[in-house]
C-alpha cells in the first residue's frame, strides 16, 4: 500500500470516469427538448398528429424526470454512479426502440417519458454530476463544465445527424441508431469503468497523493470497503435544507432557467418574425446550442480561479443584457451576434449553480441534495416556453416576452449575490471528543 500512495498513475482514474460520465450526457441529448423538437415535425406528419399534442410528451417527460431525481439522488450518493448509468443506458435504449415502432400518440407519451425520465437523471443530471464531484475537488470545476459541455454538445451533433438519416432512411432509423450506440457502447463502458469514490481504488480527488496519515486509512478502506474519513467537510441533505443558502439557490436555478427556455424556445419565431430566413434562424440556434457547450467548460474551469458566486450574479446580469440587445436585432450579423451572447452567458447558470452547491455542501450527500433541487429547476424548464407562449399570446409581440426574461435573469442574478457560503457543517459524531464531567 505504501507504493500505491507514493507512486501517481499516469493518467489519473477519475478522467476515465468523467469521460463515460460525459459520454453518457451526450447521448441523453437525444431526449433533449431541443432534440425532440427537430424529431417531432416528420413524426407529427407521418402520424397525423398535432404539434400541440406531440408537445405535450415532451413537457410531461421532462417534469417526470424531475419528480424522479430525488430518489435517483439518494441512490447515486449510496450505490456509485456504475448502476444507475448502466441501467439508466439499457432503459433508454429500450425507449428509444420503442420509439422508433409508435404509431399512436399513446405510444409516444410512454416510450417518451420513460426514457427522458431515466436519461435526464441517469445519464444527465443528478449521477454524472455526482460523479465528477466525487472525484474531483481542486479541479471540480473543469470537471462539472465538461459534463454539462456534453449536453448541448450532443443537441447540436446527434440533430445534424438525425436530418441526414431522416433524409435517407426516414425518423425511425434515427431511433434505432441511437438506442443501439447507447445499449453497445454506453452501458458496457458505464459498467467496466465508472466507480463510487476514488478511495474505492486506493485513490484521492484530483488524483493527489495519499498523506502517509491517510495510507493506513485507504489501506483499510480497500480490506473493509468502508469509506476513508473525508478532508472536506460535507453537509448532509437535512443539515443543508436548514440552511438560507440552499434555499436561494433553488430559487436562482429555478427562475434562471425558467428565463432562458422562455426566451431560448421562441427565438426561432422571434428571428422569422422580424424577417429572417427560416434556414438562418436555424443556424442562429445551432450557433446558440454551441456557444451554451463552450460557456459550460469556460465558466468551470473560471470557478478554478474566481468565485462561483459571483461569476454566478454576473453571468445573469450579461444575460439580460444580452436578452436586451436581442430587441433591436434585425438581420442575421445581430442574430449570431446574441445567439453568441445568450449562449455564454445564459448556459453558464446550471454548470455554475452545480459548482457552487459541490463547494458549499462537499460531496458526501451532493446527489441527495441535488436530486432535492432538480425538481425544482424540471418545474422552470417545463413551463418556461409555456410562459413565454402566454405573454405572447396575450400582448401579441415578443417584446413582453423579452422584457420579462431581462427581469428574470436580474432577479436570478440578485438570487445568486445573496447566496452567500453558509457556516460549516456541525462535525460528525466521530470527531466530537467526549468530555468527562468534572
Amino acid at each position: 500500500m505504501t507504493t500505491l500512495s507514493r507512486s501517481t498513475p499516469r493518467i489519473y482514474y477519475g478522467w476515465y470516469v468523467l469521460a463515460v460520465a460525459a459520454f453518457g450526457a451526450f447521448l441523453s441529448a437525444g431526449t433533449a427538448q431541443l432534440f425532440m423538437s427537430t424529431m417531432l415535425l416528420p413524426m407529427s406528419d407521418e402520424l397525423g398528429w398535432s404539434r400541440t399534442a406531440a408537445t405535450g410528451a415532451v413537457t410531461a417527460g421532462t417534469l417526470t424526470g424531475g419528480l424522479l431525481s430525488p430518489w435517483i439522488g439518494r441512490l447515486v450518493d449510496r450505490y456509485g454512479p456504475r448502476p444507475l448509468t448502466t441501467l439508466g443506458a439499457l432503459i433508454l435504449a429500450g425507449a428509444q426502440f420503442l420509439l422508433a415502432a409508435v404509431d399512436q400518440l399513446w405510444q409516444l407519451y410512454i416510450a417518451y417519458i420513460v426514457g427522458r425520465a431515466v436519461a435526464s437523471t441517469t445519464l444527465s443530471g443528478v449521477v454524472p454530476s455526482t460523479a465528477a464531484t466525487n472525484w474531483f475537488r481542486r479541479k471540480r470545476g473543469r470537471a462539472l463544465g465538461i459534463v454539462a459541455m456534453a449536453i448541448p454538445l450532443g443537441v447540436s451533433t446527434l440533430a445534424v445527424l438525425a436530418q441526414g438519416i431522416i433524409e435517407q432512411f426516414g425518423w425511425r432509423a434515427v431511433f434505432i441508431a441511437y438506442g443501439a450506440v447507447t445499449a453497445v457502447a454506453l452501458a458496457p463502458l458505464a459498467a467496466l469503468v465508472l466507480r463510487r469514490h476514488p478511495e474505492d481504488l486506493g485513490l484521492r480527488p484530483d488524483g493527489e497523493p495519499t498523506p502517509p496519515s491517510m495510507a493506513g486509512q485507504a489501506s483499510e478502506h480497500q480490506r473493509s470497503g468502508r469509506p476513508v474519513v473525508e478532508e472536506e467537510r460535507s453537509w448532509t441533505l437535512a443539515e443543508a435544507q436548514r440552511t438560507r443558502t440552499l434555499w436561494l439557490l433553488i430559487a436562482a436555478s429555478a427562475l434562471g432557467v425558467l428565463a432562458n427556455t422562455a426566451v431560448g424556445y421562441h427565438q426561432v419565431g422571434y428571428y422569422t418574425g422580424v424577417g429572417l430566413a427560416a434556414s438562418e434562424a436555424v443556424l442562429a440556434l445551432s450557433v446558440y446550442s454551441l456557444a451554451g457547450a463552450f460557456a459550460s467548460g469556460l465558466w468551470g474551469w473560471l470557478t478554478e480561479r474566481y468565485s462561483e458566486r459571483l461569476l454566478a450574479a454576473l453571468v445573469m446580469v450579461l444575460a439580460a443584457l444580452s436578452v436586451a440587445y436581442l430587441l433591436v436585432v434585425r438581420d442575421l450579423p445581430g442574430a449570431l451576434l446574441f445567439a453568441v451572447a445568450f449562449g455564454v452567458t445564459s448556459r453558464g447558470e446550471g454548470t455554475l449553480t452545480n459548482i457552487i452547491v459541490a463547494q458549499y455542501f462537499g460531496r458526501r450527500a451532493y446527489g441527495s441534495i441535488q436530486g432535492f433541487m432538480y425538481p425544482f429547476t424540471m418545474v422552470g424548464l417545463g413551463t418556461g416556453p409555456f410562459v413565454g407562449s402566454v405573454g405572447l399570446d396575450l400582448t401579441g409581440s415578443y417584446a413582453a416576452v423579452l422584457v420579462g426574461g431581462i427581469a428574470a435573469f436580474l432577479g436570478t442574478a440578485l438570487l445568486f449575490w445573496l447566496a452567500r457560503q453558509p457556516g460549516r457543517p456541525p462535525a460528525p459524531p466521530t470527531c466530537r471528543k467526549s468530555v468527562r464531567p468534572g
